[in-house]
């Protein structure tokens, strides 16, 4: 670790989702006493989740939609009010979701296997918590690391210096969100995003790293989906990355895509079910994540998904997943400081992309 880090590897994963974004699918028809509508982020997160909703006993229907990101399902739950029941939020969402109003408190007496199965601290998150309501059910987490092409590059990379490389001009993709890119520029430079707002010398820092690192960008990504693109059709050679979607590409054959969690330490991100606000549906839905939070489906659901839940007394696999931490070791976002500075920030690290 290079003398500038002050923060530890696991201080800095800091929590937030991501989940694939693709375009909008599913049905949109209005809730019933037989039918449940969940919302989700596609990709093999909402799979896995959709294999356990599946196999729930029960003569109620759960159809599902998925949308391109945190925006694109407020302005979904907006434009369709009723349709929705269940919905998963990373935690930029959930900030936003309370501030919108499209979601509404869980009743977690309802849901006794969340509170059997879950690790106790990871249920009253800061971010998941209004008060003493409950707002949203962690699910799992994981961190924004990045992968490289062992095939291509001819050396170890262990850092988050390798993106600066003059070698890779061109050959590298990041992640195309504001607060998730900056949150690594911080800890590159040792760090925590928290600790910037109010502090412009600080500031300053981070967005001087940004422009550093955006030398040998040739393209942003904004869904994991084209991240994995990139790496399998060799368009990048270093790619900002989730951990699971690459263990996912190893499965496939690409044994040559090597995921790290840099040195410095990497971004986290964590994806939550909620509530929406206004379901005619909400004893039924209550009654699901409880199917949902039985330990077999959330081990079958981390299995799938490639990323660490929760649960009380993890199995060894879980633990050995390349960014496995336990809650005690995230540092979650202040979004109470974070979210009033997004749009300026996005503002200046356009300016910077643009160049």
């Amino acid at each position: 670790m290079s003398s500038k880090d002050t923060t530890t590897r696991r201080g800095v994963l800091a929590a937030i989702g991501t989940g694939a974004t693709i375009s909008i699918a599913g049905c949109l028809s209005g809730g019933s006493d037989e039918e449940l509508n969940f919302l989700g982020f596609g990709g093999n997160t909402q799979e896995a989740i959709m294999n356990v909703f599946e196999e729930w006993d029960s003569d109620i229907t759960v159809d599902e939609t998925s949308a391109a990101g945190t925006a694109e399902m407020i302005s979904l739950i907006e434009q369709n009010p009723g349709t929705f029941d269940v919905i998963t939020f990373n935690d930029t969402g959930m900030a936003r979701a309370q501030e919108e109003g499209v979601i509404e408190p869980v009743d977690v007496a309802e849901i006794p296997n969340y509170q059997e199965n879950m690790d106790d601290e990871a249920q009253t998150l800061e971010y998941n918590m209004d008060g003493d309501d409950t707002m949203g059910l962690l699910l799992e987490h994981g961190a924004t690391g990045y992968a490289y092409n062992t095939e291509l590059v001819d050396e170890e990379l262990t850092s988050w210096d390798a993106i600066l490389d003059p070698a890779y001009e061109g050959d590298v993709s990041l992640i195309d969100r504001t607060i998730d890119r900056l949150s690594n520029s911080a800890i590159a430079e040792g760090i925590n995003i928290n600790d910037a707002p109010g502090d412009n010398d600080m500031i300053d820092q981070i967005f001087d790293r940004a422009e550093e690192e955006h030398q040998n960008v040739f393209s942003y990504w904004s869904d994991g989906a084209t991240s994995i693109q990139y790496l399998r059709e060799e368009n990048g050679l270093i790619v900002e990355a989730w951990g699971g979607r690459v263990l996912a590409l190893q499965d496939d054959g690409y044994d040559h895509i090597e995921y790290v969690v840099p040195e410095e330490g990497a971004m986290g991100w964590a994806d939550n079910f909620a509530i929406v606000e206004g379901t005619e549906n909400r004893e039924e839905a209550h009654e699901l994540l409880d199917y949902a939070y039985e330990r077999e489906n959330l081990l079958e659901m981390s299995d799938h998904m490639n990323y660490t839940i929760q649960v009380e007394d993890p199995p060894d696999e879980m633990m050995e997943l390349p960014d496995y931490a336990h809650v005690s070791d995230l540092d979650f976002r202040n979004w109470d400081d974070l979210l009033p500075l997004e749009d300026e920030w996005t503002e200046r690290l356009e300016t910077i992309k643009a160049n």
